[in-house]
């Protein structure tokens, strides 16, 4: 990923309060983790955050620690299923299909539909719109990839199907006083629905495994990976 600097109000929420003050114009960076020895840089993650509270519609003034973590644990893991691609170029989304997503984006926002204000919500958390296509590119070729790999792995079973349609939609829809739908109406839609979540298990255990396999160095303790963070400033190691 291009490091990419931005002083923006997103900025000046994220940098570490601790951290020593710069001269103006001077730009902080440094390596934040490791991943097979190919860095993150911290302007990666700021970058990360910004787009992930952009993505959740949540104002950056509101950003925990635990959003920080959340941000660089995707991005140890984006770069581990990256790596699993091998130069897989055909998964990359086109640029029609980037083109319906920031428009799927825009349409989920006051004033999206225009630009200068579309730019202005961007700017508030440190964003581009070319930064924004970078991440959409990426996010979406991940996507792609996991789909490809583990879709044809699921199966789900009537039984399976039928289970919860009766025993989870049946009661929810009688508890909200809704109309009771028939079987044959709702069944592609459990389908699938099953089959996403048993795909989320399947790359749940799969970048567990990934992560055991490969060797990430972290300044930050990230419970998921089950290290903690390094001593007095050197990178730790799982």
């Amino acid at each position: 990923m291009r490091r990419i600097f931005y002083f923006t109000i997103c900025m000046m929420f994220l940098l570490p309060m601790a951290a020593t003050p710069a001269l103006a114009g001077e730009v902080l960076d440094g390596v934040v983790a490791t991943v097979n020895h190919r860095p993150i840089f911290r302007s990666d993650w700021d970058e990360a955050v910004c787009f992930e509270l952009f993505m959740q519609r949540k104002p950056v003034s509101e950003v925990t620690e635990a959003d920080r973590v959340t941000a660089l644990q995707r991005l140890i893991d984006r770069q581990l299923l990256t790596a699993q691609m091998n130069g897989a170029h055909s998964m990359e989304p086109s640029e029609d299909d980037l083109r319906n997503y920031t428009a799927k984006l825009r349409s989920q926002v006051s004033g999206g539909e225009d630009d200068q204000s579309w730019r202005r919500l961007l700017a508030s958390y440190g964003l581009t719109e070319d930064v924004l296509k970078d991440h959409l590119r990426t996010e979406l070729q991940v996507m792609n990839f996991v789909e490809v790999r583990l879709r044809p792995t699921v199966r789900v079973q009537p039984e399976e199907i039928e289970a919860y349609y009766r025993n989870q939609l049946l009661p929810d829809l009688q508890q909200a006083g809704g109309k009771i739908i028939s079987f044959n109406d709702v069944e592609p839609r459990i389908r699938e629905l099953l089959t996403q979540q048993h795909m989320d298990e399947l790359l749940d255990a799969w970048l567990h495994n990934l992560r055991q396999q490969a060797e990430i160095r972290t300044s930050v303790p990230i419970p998921a990976l089950g290290a903690p963070a390094a001593q007095s400033g050197a990178s730790g190691t799982h």
